[in-house]
């Protein structure tokens, strides 16, 4: 539009009736729409690519979060594998070293709490979750424990009774998760494993007498990749079982006790209505990490 404009004087000069003022205002005009619809067009074009641009970058964001994903899933998945074939390996290892000094009882008890661990590698493996159902917890505990004690662990699971409705494999993985971390961070103590019922909640408790959690590492002893430096540790186990936890309609926290370290698993109890997840959440956000001394609450 500036080139057409500028020769506008010369055009003038050839051509006297190019002077009638009809005639420029008519040439000026359609030199101004011409210059219009140019300008739209460019901003048009122009807009076009930075929705494409916009578009591109979304696309690679996302791409990069699905694949965050699912190495995260891989990584959870890997976790759970290796407890579970740990579990495995301790029960097999006793049954077969010691099979002709077993009572009929415990070895029966270690071979279901094998099979647990081999139902639980299927489902990983095919990437199954599980329904939610009313299940003992009893059973759950004591086949859990079994294969912890066998491997050297002392575990006392007297107290243990109810049932509750969730997904008795999700139980067995958290419950899996909290003692092998009171095996590595709490070496030689004693792990009593109990439950309460508040309500329509059953809460399931795992307390050693070991060193505890520091209070700077409690608050965030929840989050992925946080662990109290142990060379097995990954910072999953613990994750892991509090989601493991609230997709059951529960929650998992840590409680301020003068000694050791106390988990508490909340699950529904059979024949109640499932809490909602901020409800439950809610439960756990209200207990405190620390006690009022600021005294030590072991991390992954």
């Amino acid at each position: 539009m500036a080139v057409s404009v500028g020769l506008l004087p010369e055009a003038l000069g050839r051509d006297p009736r190019l002077v009638d003022p009809l005639v420029l205002g008519s040439t000026l005009l359609l030199v101004l729409a011409v210059g219009l619809v140019v300008h739209r067009a460019a901003a048009r074009v122009v807009r076009l690519v930075e929705e494409q641009r916009a578009a591109l970058e979304a696309a690679l964001l996302e791409a990069a979060l699905v694949g965050a994903r699912r190495e995260a899933r891989a990584e959870e998945v890997e976790h759970d594998a290796r407890s579970a074939l740990g579990a495995l390996r301790s029960a097999l290892s006793t049954l077969d070293r010691y099979a002709d000094e077993l009572d009929r009882d415990l070895a029966h008890r270690l071979q279901s709490a094998a099979l647990r661990e081999v139902d639980h590698l299927e489902r990983l493996l095919r990437q199954q979750g599980c329904d939610l159902v009313a299940f003992d917890v009893r059973e759950v505990v004591r086949d859990v424990a079994l294969t912890r004690q066998v491997a050297g662990l002392r575990v006392r699971t007297d107290e243990v009774a109810g049932r509750a409705l969730g997904s008795p494999d999700d139980l067995s993985t958290v419950l899996g998760n909290l003692l092998v971390n009171a095996m590595r961070h709490a070496p030689g103590a004693e792990v009593r494993v109990s439950t309460t019922e508040v309500g329509d909640v059953l809460e399931l408790r795992v307390h050693d007498d070991g060193p505890g959690i520091s209070a700077a590492l409690a608050p965030s002893v929840f989050e992925r990749g946080v662990h109290g430096g142990h060379v097995l540790s990954t910072g999953l186990g613990l994750h892991i079982s509090r989601e493991l936890a609230r997709g059951m309609g529960g929650e998992l926290h840590l409680e301020p006790t003068p000694v050791g370290c106390c988990f508490v698993v909340t699950l529904v109890r059979a024949g109640a209505q499932p809490a909602t997840r901020s409800t439950a959440a809610g439960s756990a956000d209200q207990a405190p990490d620390r006690t009022e001394d600021d005294r030590p609450l072991h991390a992954v």
